[in-house]
């Protein structure tokens, strides 16, 4: 029936879990659950909008004011912008600012050493409140580890991506069977 032995398998796995779930005590928890929910949520307006057979049209007026409002908004901020660009091109903080986030690179160093700085602010604190054991320590170090194994890899991550065999595999396997019918 299906071309691809990984369809075929995935669709077969699917035929089980479906028969599987048919007499499941999961799927009568979830028709209990769905029921309660359809109960406490008789007469809310913002479920009677999600579930109506009206218009999206004449129930749109809130998406038109938030798409209104969300203009706006970008054109104060494009507007900024060409001011700030203007007026404080060569200035320090605009230098320093451009020059932290001006590519993907650039832009992953400086997340890593803001957190670096942040762990260590954690660490710092706790130690100077006198609390030297917990789980913000941990959390702490595991953070500051990743940070430096981050800033130990200068490429892009879509090129190591590309690159990994993992990658590969998992790419490999959704992608169309050339020369074969497609079954849909």
């Amino acid at each position: 029936m299906y071309n691809s032995v990984v369809v075929r398998f995935l669709v077969g796995i699917w035929h089980v879990l479906q028969r599987g779930y048919e007499y499941s005590l999961l799927k009568k928890f979830n028709g209990r659950l769905t029921k309660c929910i359809e109960f406490l949520s008789k007469g809310s307006l913002t479920i009677g909008l999600f579930r109506s057979n009206r218009s999206l049209l004449v129930e749109s007026l809130l998406y038109k004011v938030y798409c209104q409002v969300l203009d706006l908004v970008t054109k104060i901020f494009r507007g900024l912008r060409k001011g700030i660009k203007k007026t404080n091109h060569g200035s320090f903080i605009y230098t320093s600012i451009y020059n932290l986030f001006y590519d993907e690179v650039q832009l992953q160093s400086t997340f890593y050493i803001f957190f670096i700085a942040f762990g260590m602010g954690i660490i710092g604190n706790n130690l100077i409140r006198g609390y030297y054991f917990g789980r913000s320590y941990i959390i702490s170090i595991a953070l500051i580890l990743i940070s430096l194994m981050g800033l130990r890899i200068k490429d892009d991550y879509n090129s190591l991506l590309e690159g990994s065999y993992t990658f590969k595999l998992v790419k490999s396997i959704f992608t169309i069977d050339e020369g074969v019918d497609q079954w849909w």
